[in-house]
C-alpha cells in the first residue's frame, strides 16, 4: 500500500523579524487524524510557527494543504484576498482566549459565528449547530448565554474549541491551550481533546512547553530549538529515548 499523503506539509520554512531569524528552515508534515506536538522552551519559535500555519504571519518557504481548491498551491504565496479561503480549513485555539473570541458576545454566539461565515442563514439551524459544537467541547450548556468575560479560563478554552469545531476544519491549531489552568481543569480539557481526535478524526497541531500536556494528546512530537527542528519522532519514542541533548534536558526537567 502507498503511504498516506500528508494533510499539511511544510518545507524550508523561514521567518524573520527584522534581522532576527525566528524559524530557520523548519520542515514538518501533519497527516489526517494525527496530533502533532511541538515542544520547546520559550523563544524557540513554537507560537510563531503556529501563527504562520494559520496564515497570520508572512514567511518564506513551501506550505501545502490538501484542501479543496488549494491542492498543490504554496499557501505562503496566496494573496491577502485568498488567505481567508485557506483559513476556512484551519481553526486556531489561542492561549489568550481574547484573541479568538468576542468577549462581549455570548458563548453561543461565538460558537455560531463560523456557521454564519460559512453561509448558514437559518437561525434555528445555526443555533442547533452552535449548541452541538458547545456540547462536543463539553461546555456547560446552562452557561451558553454568558459571554466569555464572565467564564472561567477553562470554560473560555472550551468555547474556543467549540468555535473551532463549528468551523469543521481539517486541522485545529492549539497554542498553549492549558497555560494558566489548574491541574484538574488541564486534565479534563486534555481528555476532551483526546476524545475529539478519536471520535472526529480531526488533525491537530498542539504547541506547548509542557511535555506532559503534549504526551497526553500527541501521536508524534517535533522539538524546536532556536527555530530549528532538532528531533522528531513518535511521542513515546522521543520522550522515553530522547536522542538530542536539548530534548534530553527537556525530559529531565519534566522529571
Amino acid at each position: 500500500m502507498a503511504p498516506e499523503a500528508p494533510l499539511l506539509e511544510v518545507e524550508g520554512l523561514r521567518k524573520r523579524y527584522g534581522k532576527r531569524e525566528v524559524l530557520k528552515g523548519v520542515n514538518l508534515r501533519l497527516y489526517p487524524g494525527e496530533a502533532l506536538g511541538v515542544v520547546g522552551a520559550s523563544g524557540s519559535g513554537k507560537s510563531t510557527l503556529l501563527r504562520v500555519l494559520h496564515l497570520e504571519e508572512e514567511a518564506e518557504g513551501l506550505y501545502r494543504l490538501a484542501a479543496p481548491g488549494l491542492e498543490g498551491r504554496n499557501l505562503l504565496e496566496l494573496s491577502p484576498y485568498e488567505r481567508p479561503l485557506a483559513r476556512r480549513f484551519l481553526a486556531m485555539v489561542y492561549q489568550e482566549a481574547a484573541l479568538g473570541l468576542r468577549m462581549g458576545f455570548s458563548a453561543l454566539a461565538n460558537a455560531a459565528e463560523p456557521l454564519l461565515v460559512a453561509g448558514e442563514r437559518n437561525f434555528a439551524r445555526g443555533v442547533e449547530g452552535a449548541l452541538m459544537a458547545l456540547e462536543a467541547a463539553e461546555f456547560p450548556l446552562e452557561r451558553a448565554q454568558d459571554p466569555p468575560s464572565r467564564l472561567s479560563g477553562g470554560q473560555r478554552q472550551r468555547v474556543q474549541i467549540a468555535r473551532a469545531l463549528a468551523q469543521r476544519p481539517l486541522a485545529i491549531l492549539l497554542d498553549e491551550p492549558t497555560t494558566g489552568l489548574d491541574l484538574l481543569v488541564q486534565a479534563t480539557l486534555l481528555d476532551t481533546l483526546r476524545r475529539l481526535k478519536g471520535e472526529l478524526g480531526v488533525a491537530m497541531v498542539l504547541v506547548s512547553h509542557d511535555l506532559g500536556v503534549v504526551r497526553a494528546v500527541a501521536d508524534r512530537i517535533l522539538v524546536l530549538l532556536e527555530g530549528e527542528v532538532v528531533e522528531e519522532g513518535l511521542a513515546d519514542q522521543v520522550l522515553e529515548d530522547p536522542q538530542h541533548p536539548y530534548t534530553q534536558d527537556l525530559v529531565q526537567a519534566r522529571l
